[in-house]
């Protein structure tokens, strides 16, 4: 029956060649046919099974797949006004969080950065709900206010892993046995100016008036944070913030008279730059860069942080030197911007243990040595490394 079959088939088109039960048939040489049957869909599944079964074995495959471990990162990047720093931390933080990443995988590190001044409302908010960031990268001020409303947990890190590190400052966020942050990098203050319009820098305070009262254009920040460096000069400094410190609740301390004088002779110093009619005193240290990079100024008080676009605006004439002395030659002291490393209370064991790994990561050497490279500006934390 089968030849009889085959035989009839001879003729007719390949679209033909099915039996009257509907099943395909095959060829073969010599004229042979066969029939070849559609697999039950339990054949089906089972072949289905056994095929990924086997490619599972070949990629090596063995077991279920582990979900990444997710790490909320939060980034205070300054003042909102402060676009220098602010895009400087941004770009610094994205390619150290993308080589952690590329060397631990599995791992997602959620970055958000936020003005400084809104920070501590995100905390709160986020921490209320049992959700607070993992890692906090911020100054010391909102640190401090954090670490008092119990925002902060301390880290898990020793003596034995920090160490080695010889991170300055360190000791001075010391909580125990262990510590409420770690170090990250300096961001510190400088003179930027015009070569051409200042060919030679004033080394002090009064020559800064005197180069200003010859016609030089002088800008200096109006906010106490960023104006304090030239009270150091007058030994002015750490009475001024023991005296803004305090607590509003608190009995206010009466200066004693070693205090009050380098204050006043400080304040003497002001009113004497502020009747100078080409000296000005600006509102944010950002507009007193935008101001040297358009030609407006040409003497400024500045950020490290800053130099980068001046340069790519002055070219060779851009100047950095130090800040300058006091009267008697007392070298100006002025607040580095320190960013810190902090840790967040609500972190499972294991999200914390790869924020201190990531924390660990940004301080070795190889990061360290990398971060004036990368971001022209930052001082590494490290000791003996530190040099602009």
């Amino acid at each position: 029956m089968i030849k009889r079959f085959s035989r009839s088939l001879r003729g007719a088109t390949p679209s033909d060649r099915h039996d009257p039960a509907g099943r395909l048939i095959g060829f073969f040489p010599a004229g042979q046919a066969t029939t070849v049957r559609r697999p039950s869909p339990v054949r089906q599944r089972l072949g289905m099974g056994l095929g990924l079964g086997l490619a599972l074995l070949a990629t090596g495959c063995q077991g279920p797949l582990t979900p990444p471990e997710n790490l909320q990162v939060v980034i205070a990047t300054g003042e909102g006004s402060d676009a220098v720093v602010r895009t400087s931390l941004q770009k610094l933080a994205s390619q150290m969080v993308g080589e952690f990443m590329r060397n631990h995988p599995g791992t997602n590190l959620h970055l958000r950065f936020l003005p400084e001044s809104e920070l501590l409302e995100s905390v709160r908010a986020r921490a209320s709900l049992g959700a607070g960031p993992d890692l906090m990268i911020s100054r010391t001020a909102p640190l401090l206010t954090l670490r008092q409303e119990g925002l902060v947990a301390p880290s898990n890190l020793g003596p034995d892993q920090l160490d080695p590190l010889r991170i300055q400052f360190l000791s001075s966020f010391r909580d125990g046995s262990h510590f409420t942050a770690l170090p990250f990098l300096l961001q510190p203050s400088l003179a930027c100016f015009d070569r051409r319009r200042l060919p030679k820098p004033p080394k002090t305070l009064d020559e800064l008036l005197a180069r200003s009262s010859e016609g030089v254009r002088v800008g200096l920040p109006l906010q106490l944070d960023e104006l304090l460096w030239s009270s150091s000069g007058f030994g002015a400094d750490m009475p001024l913030i023991n005296l803004f410190s305090q607590k509003p609740v608190a009995a206010p301390t009466a200066l004693q008279p070693s205090e009050r004088q380098p204050i006043i002779n400080w304040l003497a110093w002001l009113y004497r730059a502020n009747v100078q009619p080409t000296l000005q005193f600006v509102e944010t240290s950002d507009e007193l860069v935008q101001r040297l990079g358009a030609r407006q100024l040409d003497w400024i008080s500045c950020n490290a942080t800053a130099i980068p676009p001046l340069r790519r605006k002055l070219g060779s004439r851009l100047g950095v030197s130090l800040l300058p002395a006091g009267p008697d030659g007392k070298p100006a002291r002025p607040l580095s911007r320190l960013l810190l490393l902090s840790f967040g209370r609500d972190s499972t064991p294991q999200q914390r243990r790869i924020a201190e790994s990531f924390a660990l990561f940004v301080l070795n050497d190889f990061s360290q040595n990398n971060l004036m490279v990368r971001a022209f500006g930052n001082m590494p934390v490290k000791i003996g490394r530190a040099h602009v």
